[in-house]
């Protein structure tokens, strides 16, 4: 049954709407990285900063770690490996980005402490979430787990020897909209229409646009923009950038794995993707409009792997590789994990059908599969490639 949508929820949050509109007054419009940090940051108002907690990103989709355990109990056999590469310190940090009420974060230290029990007293899991109010619940309920000696509130400063974690994290950071119009490209600010509200206006690329030089990135990452149809429309986002270069001022030495929806930049800005990627996501739903329902629902965009990468290697860092979800959670013992739970004693049939559905679901090519995994180090090491990057074959549990 398909949820229908509250007229409320279609106009929008109007707080949040009235503090947009006084800002475009000011100026005339605003960039769509403003509008976007605005609807989903701001710290009254915006999407993520709401009170309640609801599943996924409040409701409107299902992520990794919610369709099953077994996605971070994967995460950590990767983890683990890492900890081996790296001399298995003393004093070894998971950083997750985005950490929400820390359902990754419990299944990740399960997985660790039951397959790596030497490491319990070495971990320190630190939890990185713009929500105070989904930080104070992930902690209430670690302590209730007798976790309270692992996990902690990011202090954002302390830098870290072991992993960062982002998961879907990435596609949810501003974005500025790009036209090109054949010689050159335009920018798609955040105007008013007083009979419609926000709309699109076409304007001159933004100062923080012209910092960023989307023409000297995109030309050295290998795409020529004056092959690109008039019309094509292309998401920028100097905001992922910069997190990335925090990510590796964060990250002493260790690994990172960022999970996410979207592809090289070659791959991103082609074919059907060149009519924009920016995507509202609301009770399951998708749509294109972002000024439909401002505040209630979610925005994203496809991610550029290659700008993180690009990025990560001009502060310090190493690419690992870049594989698909599925490729990365076989790689790393998810089949192996489903055939213990379906030899376990005494497991129910329909527990271990359960997990098998929800196995299918992760690594499905059409679906959550196909997002890509990238792999980044800095002073650890790269070869062999580490587990969720080498290649191996679909275990017969996993053969559809």
């Amino acid at each position: 049954m398909v949820n229908e949508i509250d007229n409320d929820e279609l106009r929008g949050n109007p707080k949040l709407i009235s503090l947009i509109r006084s800002e475009i007054k000011v100026a005339g419009h605003i960039s769509f990285a403003r509008f976007m940090k605005l609807a989903l940051y701001d710290r009254d108002h915006g999407y993520y900063m709401g009170r309640e907690r609801r599943p996924g990103r409040a409701g409107d989709f299902l992520t990794a770690p919610e369709m099953h355990p077994f996605f971070g109990l994967t995460l950590a056999r990767q983890v683990a490996e890492c900890w081996d590469r790296l001399g298995q310190p003393d004093s070894f940090t998971v950083l997750e980005y985005g950490s929400g009420t820390g359902g990754l974060a419990y299944d990740a230290i399960v997985g660790l402490i039951n397959d790596r029990p030497e490491l319990r007293s070495r971990l320190r899991y630190r939890l990185n979430e713009i929500n105070p109010r989904r930080n104070a619940q992930a902690i209430a309920a670690m302590e209730e787990v007798g976790f309270s000696d692992i996990v902690s509130v990011d202090d954002e400063s302390e830098p870290n020897v072991g992993v960062v974690l982002a998961n879907e994290v990435a596609d949810a950071m501003p974005v500025h909209r790009l036209r090109w119009n054949g010689t050159s490209l335009e920018e798609l600010w955040v105007a008013w229409n007083d009979e419609v509200g926000l709309v699109d206006r076409l304007g001159p690329i933004s100062p923080e646009v012209a910092a960023f030089n989307p023409d000297a990135y995109l030309a050295g990452v290998g795409l020529d923009l004056s092959k690109l149809p008039v019309g094509a429309r292309l998401e920028v986002s100097p905001a992922t950038a910069n997190w990335t270069r925090e990510l590796a001022r964060r990250l002493e030495r260790g690994y990172a794995l960022i999970v996410d929806y979207g592809y090289p930049a070659t791959e991103l800005y082609s074919g059907s993707r060149l009519q924009g990627t920016l995507r509202v996501h609301t009770k399951h739903r998708v749509t294109e409009n972002p000024y439909e329902a401002v505040g209630t629902h979610d925005i994203t965009a496809h991610v550029d792997f290659a700008l993180i990468e690009t990025v990560a290697r001009e502060s310090g860092m190493s690419p690992i590789g870049l594989t698909t979800q599925a490729d990365f959670l076989v790689n790393a013992g998810l089949g192996e994990l489903l055939v213990r739970l379906r030899n376990e004693p005494g497991i129910a049939i329909d527990e271990y059908y359960r997990a098998q559905a929800a196995v299918f679901r992760l690594i499905d090519p059409a679906g959550m599969g196909r997002f890509r995994v990238l792999g980044l180090a800095k002073g650890a090491p790269l070869d062999p490639p580490l587990r969720g990057f080498g290649g191996a074959d679909l275990p017969p549990a996993l053969s559809l």
